[in-house]
């Protein structure tokens, strides 16, 4: 199906189709099929959910096919690959695939298209990316055509996404921040953040975790961001020329990936023992360095639960149930409670 600006050259159902399943007039229908502004989610949702019926209504009668699009780094893609199995295992009427790229190795241009064309042959998509112009406009297209797309860990509400499963990373920063805050004592110190490329589950666990340390603990100051690309050969050589020019820190928070990278950089200047190192995602390598003692806590969230979630709710929109989406736990790790 192709879609142009005008709705006149629109190809598929009609318009007068897509407005009485939808119960909707036929300018509303127009307005949303053109991408115009104003149109509250609930009528867009509902446009979209008309428009799929009318496309798949002589389809249809195996599972859905969804497809799990994630952009991290490769621990992270390979927790969440386990976690798409066990969702095909364990819900019924469902079929997901996962296509998966390294951070350091992906480009926003080629997964903007990769998302078009999984939209082209899915009931709905799963997407793990990061904030970039031709990302947003690859899920507007596809939500446009009808198919729904759920974000998952970060979320790019620019992007007008179906809807957005995980847990709230503003909160999550401002777990960090207590954490390291009851470590320290009250002398003035400095922490260092690592982030990586723009993902906006990174940016909001840096607002939560600046504004406790302005609140709560000003003694506190942030030193400055080191900024890596999920690789922890490039995390741990950033790290270790910061380290040379401005010596240890007494606290690392990572708000992104390669917590391995972390670790090495910490090894080598013989800081694991001194400076507190929190970061997120308990993942395989999370998980030994939390037992070794390099990382002290590993803010996490449960990633099987968060799939089989964003499944389920991709599974009732196409029932034409109306699901609430509330954020998931987060869920804090040391050496004493990180079994995966």
């Amino acid at each position: 199906m192709t879609r142009t600006k005008s709705a006149h050259n629109w190809k598929g159902p009609t318009i007068k189709e897509i407005a009485d399943l939808s119960g909707l007039g036929v300018a509303t229908v127009d307005r949303v099929l053109n991408g115009r502004a104003g149109v509250r989610n609930e009528t867009r949702a509902r446009v979209q959910a008309a428009l799929f019926k009318l496309q798949h209504s002589a389809s249809s009668s195996g599972d859905l096919n969804i497809t799990l699009l994630c952009e991290s780094g490769k621990t992270f893609n390979s927790a969440v690959s386990d976690a798409v199995n066990v969702t095909n295992r364990s819900q019924p009427g469902v079929s997901v695939s996962g296509i998966f790229a390294e951070t350091n190795q992906s480009d926003p241009q080629s997964l903007a298209g990769s998302i078009i064309d999984a939209g082209k042959n899915s009931d709905g998509l799963v997407l793990i990316a990061r904030e970039h112009p031709a990302i947003n406009h690859a899920v507007r297209t596809v939500c446009r055509d009808g198919v729904p797309v759920v974000c998952l860990t970060t979320d790019l509400p620019s992007s007008r996404r179906s809807a957005y499963v995980g847990n709230d990373q503003y909160a999550a920063g401002s777990v960090a921040a207590q954490l390291i805050g009851q470590s320290l004592t009250k002398t003035r110190q400095r922490i260092l953040i690592v982030m990586s490329v723009a993902f906006r589950c990174q940016q909001e666990r840096e607002m939560g975790f600046r504004r406790v340390l302005r609140s709560t603990y000003p003694h506190l100051r942030i030193d400055e961001r080191v900024i890596a690309d999920d690789a922890p050969e490039t995390t741990c050589s950033q790290l270790l020329q910061h380290f040379e020019a401005h010596g240890l820190p007494p606290a690392i928070y990572n708000v992104a990936g390669a917590n391995r990278g972390v670790a090495q950089a910490l090894e080598v200047a013989a800081g694991a023992e001194t400076t507190i190192f929190v970061g997120h995602e308990l993942t395989v390598n999370s998980q030994q360095l939390l037992v070794s003692g390099i990382m002290d806590y590993v803010i996490s969230h449960d990633f099987e639960a968060e799939v089989q979630a964003a499944a389920h709710w991709i599974k009732t929109f196409h029932e034409g149930v109306d699901t609430d989406v509330r954020p998931t736990q987060i869920l804090v790790h040391t050496r004493y409670n990180c079994s995966l």
